[in-house]
């Protein structure tokens, strides 16, 4: 059914509850998180302690505004825990129409930065931490509307996501709390009664100097404070480099950044680090093999006694001009207990380690699933196909996924791929490679609306892979046409824009392929390799079971998976387990809404 457009004041309007201040009389303060992060409670506060008149009461189902910072979301729907509690007068409080609107899909709404924005631009005041938004100004907000019922299933369905994604963090951070403190636990009992040795003999300091070249390239390495590991620098020219000294970093290093080794920037490389670059402030120090390994060493020295230890070595004055001296650093003492203790107690660090991973990643979907979801449902959706504006407002309709652009010929095929290439080209200018091409067409087609795909992909050890493309399809055909070119970047070879792109742009235009590539260029571009396999994978095994006749659950996905001699490994490889899927599927659910139905 068509979504209207409509202000918010036709809707909503405003309802506020004052109440009296009686200086005998405590009251329950509440506040309004920005970013859409909804509401939290405050200290009571005695009538007797505050300068205010009177207050606003709020019930369940009022939407409240903040005026001071609703530019930056500070906007809530009241829910049962905050039903009773107060805000000053600078909160006005509203409610919904519940014939025509829907308090939560109204306040899913209100969650979208887009709107935040534009609150932003209509709000009065001098200089940013000062504008206020008028409740007049609020309610002259434009909202997509659609028909009550699909309301209530936009926001059920919010909802639900919303708890899951909650749930599974919880989980996540229990499971890791754990984890740390049976690590500590191990750590203890080997420790125990354990010899201390200097520093200088277990893990001596070693040195790797690199000859820089005018015309090379040296890429750093740098390392976080608070234990928080290594991360890559940019590449540097040896014009960059200049008279500096550079060192050599090897995978397995115990390595620390003397400036800031007294708050933890303390690391120990691994593959993807090998040989990169550090300045003389780094110091490698590599574990004598039958003393130490280098992950023991870490967890000790980042330790309340290790870093204690550290700081003692570290003069200077406050702050950021402490320096980690190499000779105190050679002298500091550290437990060294039997090698077959400390070889066990890094198998516990890499299973911590892991669950670290599982769940900075899981937050890191989660954050980007549901602005995701509330951009397709709200700006996409509502805005794909509008129809001029009557006495009733502006008309829009949803859009339908269809086989209207499906690729099916080689030529379309070539016009996907060269479309593809030109986005992420356009991003930032480095080639694609054969692997994120493969799933970037894979994902285009999804969004084109085809649900066929399992038949034409194979299921290969990097996910679903399509053989014919590169070699007679359309990397072969746009690769003869010149409209993408073999290119090399820092991230490896891949595919540019080659030197005829401009011929295909009409075909691109003419088959909506221009759009369908900057949608998997902005839902993909921040993802790991990874994830890319992980949704692909997860979303052809559910269009396979779906066109087998099975309910593509989590449970049937995962079994489907386990007995594909291909795709076994993939169980130890993504770490899929049926949380794990049920989590994809929540975020294939916001990508290709119309696919497949059930979980």
């Amino acid at each position: 059914m068509a979504w209207k457009s409509v202000p918010l004041g036709e809707v909503v309007s405003v309802s506020i509850e004052t109440v009296e201040i009686d200086p005998t009389a405590a009251y329950q303060m509440a506040g309004v998180y920005s970013f859409g992060r909804g509401l939290f409670r405050r200290e009571p506060l005695s009538g007797a302690e505050t300068s205010y008149k009177r207050f606003h009461k709020l019930s369940e189902g009022m939407i409240v505004l903040s005026q001071l910072k609703a530019w930056e979301g500070a906007i809530a729907l009241v829910d049962k825990r905050h039903a009773d509690c107060f805000l000053s007068t600078q909160f006005p409080t509203f409610r919904c129409d519940s014939v025509s609107a829907d308090s939560e899909f109204i306040a899913w709404f209100l969650r979208l930065p887009s709107v935040w924005e534009r609150l932003r631009q209509g709000a009065r005041g001098m200089g940013a931490r000062r504008d206020t938004v008028s409740p007049t100004k609020f309610l002259e907000l434009e909202i997509p509307l659609p028909s009550l019922d699909e309301q209530h299933a936009i926001a059920q369905r919010l909802n639900y996501v919303e708890a899951h994604l909650q749930e599974r963090a919880t989980v996540l951070q229990a499971l890791e709390r754990e984890t740390r403190a049976m690590l500590q636990n191990a750590f203890n009992k080997i420790v125990e009664g354990a010899d201390y040795r200097p520093l200088g003999e277990v893990a001596p300091l070693v040195r790797r100097p690199v000859e820089v070249e005018l015309d090379g390239e040296y890429p750093e390495l740098g390392v976080r404070s608070f234990g928080k590991g290594t991360f890559h620098k940019p590449v540097l020219t040896g014009a960059d480099v200049g008279n500096k000294r550079l060192f050599e970093i090897h995978d397995g290093d115990l390595l620390f950044n003397i400036v800031f080794a007294w708050e933890g920037a303390i690391a120990v490389p691994g593959e993807k680090d090998h040989q990169r670059v550090g300045s003389h402030r780094f110091l490698t120090c590599v574990p004598e093999p039958e003393l130490a390994t280098a992950t023991f060493l870490r967890y000790y020295l980042l330790s309340p006694e290790g870093l204690h230890k550290i700081g003692t070595a570290s003069p200077g004055g406050a702050g950021r001009n402490r320096t980690l001296g190499i000779k105190k650093a050679e002298q500091i003492t550290v437990p060294v207990p039997s090698l077959e203790a400390q070889l066990g107690f890094d198998k516990l660090c890499a299973l911590a380690d892991e669950i670290q991973t599982i769940r900075a990643e899981t937050a890191k979907e989660a954050d980007a699933l549901l602005p995701a979801m509330l951009h397709q449902i709200f700006e996409q959706q509502s805005s794909a196909s509008a129809a001029p504006a009557g006495k009733t407002g502006n008309v829009v309709s949803l859009p339908v996924p269809s086989g209207r652009s499906e690729v099916d010929s080689r030529f379309k095929e070539a016009v996907l791929v060269a479309a593809i290439i030109k986005a992420f080209h356009e991003e930032g200018g480095q080639p694609l490679g054969n692997f994120r091409l493969q799933k970037a067409v894979y994902f285009a087609r999804r969004f084109l609306g085809e649900t066929v795909l399992d038949g034409e992909y194979l299921r290969k050890a990097a996910g679903p892979y399509n053989p014919t493309m590169r070699y007679s399809g359309g990397i072969k055909v746009a690769l003869d046409k010149n409209w993408i070119t073999p290119a090399s970047g820092k991230y490896g070879p891949g595919h540019s824009p080659g030197a005829a792109i401009g011929e295909a742009q009409s075909w691109m235009d003419k088959y909506n392929f221009t759009q369908a590539a900057a949608w998997v260029r902005d839902k993909f571009k921040f993802k790991q390799k990874d994830i890319w396999e992980l949704l692909a994978t997860i979303d052809y095994a559910m269009l396979a079971l779906s066109h087998q006749g099975t309910n593509p659950t989590s449970q049937a996905v995962l079994s489907y998976i386990d007995q594909d001699p291909e795709w076994h490994p993939k169980i130890a490889k993504l770490g899929l387990t049926e949380p794990a899927i049920q989590n994809a599927m929540v975020e294939l659910e916001s990508l290709f809404p119309a696919a497949i139905g059930a979980k």
